[in-house]
């Protein structure tokens, strides 16, 4: 079925015969359709159609029109469009066409990571008992699996296969009822479930024809006024909604009752148009723009003779934490709402805090779209189609907002563009940063990449004219830079006797702040109580039986936790293994570390905030309204306190075993721990009061510390280059990660090693390329899969993409040449674990 035919991106006529369509599958191919007549003339590149993919009918993505097609191969056609104007343009199309070559993702799974979740259609059969099924059941003797399944279907005829599934749990086999459908036990029907973000169902209220003469009509409203009324309102306006029929006839129902008895109205469900943008908030006066100093007004000036011209251009903007980057961003975004362009704003999911989303309403107003993950799909939808209706020409978001649809772009800014987050862990494993850059070159407009600590990749472009840099070296209002402490914790054992968590420093620093009524953010990367839980006895270690990790103790119901796969257990009295009730605990995260804090200082207002405190929609809201307003002393949390947040009464900041990101096996565990205690030590001082950092280690030594403590980024950038090159990673190279994961240890060694054969036989003829390894993956077994990882490391893209052209080779005979297991890549990794 499929078609070896070259693809444009632009729409071709659409009267055309046979589409090529992609579907959200790991299939580089695109699979040619008919298009049948009543349908010609309607389908356009960038609809959704409703087609039959083998032994199923699921939703795909019209990428292309053409006149011919094979001939050797009989076509199937489309079934239904599911749109009636495209729902991708022509250059979100390109992006994504882009993005599937270069990540070597197939085309559908980029686009379906460019449109809102939960827009497509799924067709689920759903099983019934046939006559000869339910006499099987009176009948005959029947094997336990097919007796259960018949039984089920029996008590809850209807099911489909996955509720069939969670029903009969270890009975369920999943060839049974197909068998027993083709045997004549089990009927079935197919239902289309149609989406629910962009449609909803809603009631309409009509007069039924044919209606009865005149004067019957009058004859049975005559004693009825508030019929009559009903009636005339249909009769003149035709169908309406009972939506639109409640805000007319507030009393409308009994009417309408009495209507449908007596035969003359009748209501009916249609499925229509969904609009679920965020509530507007109540509108508020803008605030006045400050005026600039001189840093921001000289970076600004350079960016908006970029802007002016719309020329494409990418603008490094380094600037130190508090520095005034987000004005010269709202500064930058006015210039394009001036010029009729639309302007996106990237932010870390970590980052897009109410302060954030605020500031920008304050500046813009209502004129702002938000697109993040805490949105329902439904919410999502509203303001994705806020934005491609035009109705707004800002975006903020988190990674996936880089695909909002405007049709006149003219910036991107990308702010924190050194976070990981940017980073998609799923097909198609995409950077957001990177997607920018190329989306703004297709539509000739700016990219602006903010940072305090520009990632080692992005400050080399810059030095090596690839982007311009510009600086903000220093803080608004000659605010100081907080004061850095190092805590050696070994000496503080030792020679001060201090074997709590927090060192005499840091608890002295707190009672100074708690006297004079400011606020501390107390930063330690680990959640729960305590991360390794061992019997004093045996020396049993209690580990997820899934994961090679240990379990983590949560106080909240004594439950041991794997913060992989999310496997809980509860924390028994005695061992399991020797039955010895000496069970101890050692490490600390944020669970322990608030009970410790709150026990010191009694009378303090202490916080927490992290992933588990952090499970409400509003405790993002509720967290700020209790910062900004004075009723937490002390916040705790892990990096959810170390971005976004500017609160001018928090003047110290502690950092809790700050070692935990530089033991991360991971060439660029040095530098994410740098910018991450940066990041934090930058939340202290930024109102008038000078602030304090107070980092707590184990390894005071570490060259990281030392640059930290003096806030010498570029000293940091210089001596870390220096290792990079000398081990040939990053920006000196390119890389691209392979990892395969089967279910048994054994079989997922060799499939790797077979990997490697592969690849090895696709290096041939390539210069400038090499594998590393295969080695077991740094955390070997996850949700029960093992996982090995193979690098092939080339000296620029060019060679890198030559090799990957031919691993798409691969994927397609993934299931004959690695029978069992699930084989990934990932394209310029930021995480190697």
């Amino acid at each position: 079925m499929t078609a070896a035919q070259n693809s444009k991106c632009d729409p071709l006529p659409s009267s055309l015969p046979y589409a090529e369509v992609v579907f959200n599958l790991p299939l580089s191919d695109k699979f040619t359709y008919k298009i049948p007549d009543h349908l010609l003339g309607l389908i356009e590149a960038g609809m959704r159609v409703f087609v039959p993919f083998g032994r199923r009918r699921i939703t795909g993505y019209v990428v292309d029109l053409t006149s011919s097609a094979r001939k050797d191969i009989a076509l199937k056609s489309i079934e239904s469009i599911s749109d009636s104007e495209p729902v991708v343009s022509t250059e979100i199309l390109e992006l994504t066409a882009w993005m599937a070559g270069y990540y070597g993702a197939s085309w559908g799974e980029a686009i379906k990571a460019a449109i809102p979740a939960g827009l497509d259609e799924e067709a689920r059969e759903h099983f019934s008992l046939a006559e000869d099924g339910l006499r099987a059941l009176e009948n005959e003797s029947l094997p336990d699996k097919t007796f259960a399944l018949l039984e089920t279907l029996r008590q809850r005829p209807g099911l489909t296969l996955k509720q069939l599934q969670n029903k009969l749990k270890k009975q369920f086999a999943a060839h049974l009822p197909a068998r027993m459908k083709k045997e004549g036990y089990l009927s079935s029907e197919v239902k289309i479930k149609s989406d629910a973000v962009s449609r909803r169902r809603e009631k309409f209220v009509r007069l039924l024809e044919p209606q009865p003469p005149v004067e019957e009509i009058d004859k049975r409203l005559k004693r009825s006024p508030r019929q009559k009324q009903l009636y005339e309102s249909l009769r003149d306006s035709g169908e309406q909604s009972v939506s639109s029929l409640r805000e007319r006839f507030p009393k409308y129902a009994e009417p309408l009752k009495q209507l449908q008895l007596k035969n003359l109205a009748g209501v009916s469900v249609k499925q229509v148009s969904r609009d679920d943008a965020l509530p507007a908030a109540a509108s508020a006066p803008l605030e006045t723009p400050p005026k600039l100093t001189a840093d921001q007004e000289k970076v600004y000036r350079t960016l908006v003779s970029a802007l002016d011209a719309g020329r494409f251009e990418v603008f490094l903007l380094h600037g130190i934490t508090g520095s005034g980057k987000t004005e010269i961003y709202l500064r930058c975004i006015q210039r394009m709402l001036d010029l009729g362009k639309g302007s996106i704003m990237l932010v870390p999911e970590i980052s897009l805090t109410p302060q954030t989303v605020g500031r920008f309403k304050a500046r813009f107003g209502q004129g702002v779209a938000v697109l993040h993950s805490g949105l329902s799909q439904r919410e999502r939808y509203g303001e994705w189609k806020r934005i491609r209706e035009g109705s707004v020409s800002i975006v903020v978001g988190a990674r996936s907002a880089i695909f909002a649809p405007f049709k006149n772009l003219g910036l991107i800014v990308v702010d924190e563009e050194h976070d990981a987050s940017y980073k998609q862990e799923s097909a198609p494993r995409y950077h957001a940063r990177d997607t920018a850059i190329v989306r703004a070159r297709m539509n000739n407009a700016t990219v602006i990449l903010g940072s305090a600590t520009p990632a080692l990749e992005t400050r080399h472009n810059a030095e090596t004219g690839k982007y311009q840099r510009l600086s903000l070296p220093r803080r608004i209002g000659d605010a100081f830079l907080p004061l850095v402490e190092i805590v050696d914790m070994r000496e503080e054992r030792k020679a001060k006797n201090n074997f709590s968590i927090l060192s005499i420093s840091l608890i002295n620093g707190i009672r100074r702040r708690l006297k004079r009524g400011e606020q501390t953010f107390i930063f330690l990367n680990r959640r729960g109580a305590a991360n390794q839980v061992f019997c004093q006895g045996c020396g049993f270690v209690y580990h997820c039986p899934h994961c090679s990790v240990t379990l983590t103790l949560h106080r909240e119901n004594d439950a041991l936790r794997c913060h992989y796969c999310n496997h809980a257990a509860r924390l028994a009295e005695a061992c399991v293994e020797c039955g010895d009730e000496l069970i101890r605990f050692r490490g600390f995260g944020t669970q322990k570390l608030q009970e410790e804090v709150q026990s010191m200082f009694p009378g303090a207002r202490v916080a927490r905030m992290d992933r588990d405190a952090m499970h409400s929609r509003n405790a993002f809201d509720d967290m700020f309204r209790d910062m900004t307003s004075g009723a937490v002393d002390i916040l705790i949390g892990t990096q959810m306190i170390t971005k976004g947040h500017d609160f001018p009464k928090v003047t110290l900041v502690g950092v809790v075993n700050a070692d935990l990101a530089l033991n991360i096996p991971d060439f660029r565990s040095s530098e994410r721990a740098f910018q991450l205690l940066t990041q934090v030590a930058g939340r202290a001082g930024r109102g008038e009061t000078p602030g304090q950092v107070v980092v707590q280690t184990f390894n005071p030594e570490h060259y990281v510390y030392r640059f930290v403590q003096s806030h010498d980024y570029e000293g940091f950038y210089a001596e870390e280059l220096q290792f990079r090159e000398r081990l040939n990673y990053p920006p000196y190279s390119r890389m691209a990660a392979f990892e395969i994961d089967a279910a048994q240890p054994r079989q997922a060694e060799a499939l790797a090693r077979r990997l490697k054969g592969e690849l090895t036989r696709a290096l041939s003829g390539t210069r400038g390329a090499e594998l590393l390894g295969p080695s077991p993956a740094a955390l070997f077994k996850l949700k029960n899969r093992f996982r090995w990882h193979l690098i092939l490391r080339a000296t620029g893209s060019g060679p890198l993409q030559a090799v990957l052209k031919k691993h798409s080779a691969l994927r397609q005979g993934k299931k004959k040449l690695f029978p069992g297991a699930n084989l990934t890549l990932d394209v310029d990794p930021v995480n190697l674990l």
